[in-house]
Order: structure tokens, then C-alpha cells, then sequence
């Protein structure tokens, strides 16, 4: 069901995207901070769209207060649906965003049993007090995030390695879009689709069908984006189907809703990009 149309999807204002240092870009796609000025407006929402990723996030505060303490330490689970995060929330958020493939590794927990779930952080560290305790000590925002920059370092030196196969398969589907055939993915990397699915499920948390409708739903998303900037009274959906391997523009349509939670021309013309 889609939302009301005095929501605003917009990216919060605040929100930055931070390169990870060299040594964990095989694992990270990015650290992140979303600044909360000041009181949202209200009804402020912002959609948070599925991509693969695994999250942990640090909460600061209050909105519209000038600082604050860690309040909120959570991982966020792979994702096969879209959330709606209201506002007002921490006048702080930092975070690690680990690539796909990364969250048995990054969470420490089967990534199978925290689909489309928040779970505390207590629950992805046996020093989780301790963890939280040393993060608190910092008062300035640059101060956390590069502690925790360094709590990311020391959670992945006793990380469980991720199969070859998961790599390999992850990458496939990354690179072509989501746009292959996955009944053939299992052989062409020399498991069997079994081995596959128990790896996904471990290792990804989503199976390699709904990875690829994900990294496909991105894919429309940015062709959106250049049509926006191109054309930006109109958009030619059946071509992006057609070059996309959909079956055809419904089938688009349909899949684009359930993981985005709009119809493409709805999220064309107010879009929600994802923080």
C-alpha cells in the first residue's frame, strides 16, 4: 500500500556517505551519517528501499538538541521489502553499510534469521557492553564514526571467511543488473543449487532470485534518474523493461511496487532515493 501523498521521501537533510578506509572496502560499501539538525516536519518519513546490504547503526540524542548520548545500537537484516522511517529520530545516526554477500560476516548471526529485522546490538557481540561503552566516551561526531570505523576493523579480524561461491555468485548478479538467469547461476559457478541456497541463506540472507529483483530494481532506478535529468515530462518504460529482461512493462511494474512500495511513475515523480 502505497503512503500518503504530504509525505516526503526525500533523503533526510544531513544524510553523508563516507569511502571506507582500503583495508575493509572488500567489505564495506560504504559508513554513512544522517545530521538531524533540527525538529523534522510533521509526518516526515523517508523510504529506506532493499539492497542487499546489511546495516549497524549507532543512534545519538535528539533531534534538535545540540548533542547527545548513544541511545540506539542496532543491526538491520537484509531486506526483501521497503521501510517508511518517521521522524523525529537521533539527532545523530552513524553507520556501516557491509556489501552484499558480507552479512554473516559483518552481523555474525545466519543472515537467514534476521530477514527484514532490527535486531539489538547486543545480540551481534558477546563485548557488546563493553563495545558501547567505549563508543559513548567520544563527543564529537567525527570522533564516532571513526570509532566506529575501528570497531568494524576489529569485528571483521575474527570474521568467518565467505565462501567462493557466494563471491563469485554475488558478483555475477551485481554486475549484470539482475539480469540473468538464475536457474543456471548454481552450475555456472560449479556448486549445485542446493549448496547455493544454503550459502545465500548463511552468508546474503536473500536468495539469489530476490538479490537479482533487487540489483534489478536499482538498475530501473537509475535509468529513472537519467530520464529525469533528460527527459523530464516522460519516461519510456517499455524500453527499460525490454533492456532490463523483464518480461514486459507489467511485470516491471509489479516488481518494482512490492520491493519499492510505488508504482515506477508515482516514485518518478516524488522519489524516495535510500539513505
Amino acid at each position: 500500500m502505497e503512503h500518503g501523498v504530504n509525505e516526503s521521501y526525500a533523503v533526510p537533510v544531513g544524510y553523508t556517505e563516507h569511502v571506507p578506509p582500503p583495508d575493509l572496502a572488500p567489505w564495506v560499501a560504504c559508513f554513512w551519517t544522517a545530521l538531524s539538525v533540527a525538529a523534522p516536519a510533521p509526518g516526515a518519513v523517508h523510504r529506506v528501499l532493499p539492497d542487499g546490504c546489511v546495516d549497524i547503526i549507532l543512534g545519538f540524542g535528539r533531534a534538535g538538541e545540540p548533542d547527545g548520548e548513544l541511545t540506539t545500537a542496532i543491526g538491520v537484516g537484509p531486506m526483501t521489502k521497503p521501510i517508511f522511517v518517521r521522524e523525529p529520530g537521533p539527532r545523530l545516526r552513524v553507520a556501516v553499510r557491509f556489501k552484499p554477500g558480507r552479512a554473516y560476516a559483518a552481523l555474525g548471526i545466519p543472515a537467514g534469521e534476521i530477514v527484514d529485522e532490527n535486531v539489538p546490538y547486543s545480540a551481534l557481540s558477546l563485548d557488546a557492553a563493553a563495545e558501547m561503552d567505549a563508543l559513548s566516551v567520544h563527543t564529537s561526531d567525527a570522533e564516532r564514526l571513526g570509532a566506529l570505523i575501528a570497531l568494524v576493523r576489529r569485528r571483521l579480524l575474527t570474521a568467518p571467511a565467505v565462501p567462493t561461491s557466494v563471491r563469485a555468485a554475488v558478483k555475477r548478479i551485481v554486475v549484470a543488473q539482475g539480469n540473468l538467469r538464475i536457474a543456471s547461476l548454481a552450475s555456472e559457478i560449479g556448486i549445485t543449487r542446493q549448496q547455493l541456497a544454503r550459502h545465500f541463506s548463511t552468508h546474503v540472507g536473500v536468495t539469489p532470485k530476490m538479490l537479482a529483483r533487487v540489483m534489478r530494481t536499482h538498475a530501473v532506478l537509475a535509468r529513472m534518474d537519467s530520464a529525469r535529468a533528460a527527459y523530464p515530462r516522460a519516461v519510456d518504460w517499455s524500453g527499460i523493461a525490454n533492456e532490463l529482461g523483464y518480461y514486459d512493462q507489467p511485470h516491471l511494474i509489479d516488481d518494482f511496487k512490492e520491493l519499492t512500495g510505488s508504482t515506477p511513475w508515482r516514485f518518478f515523480h516524488a522519489p524516495g532515493p535510500t539513505p
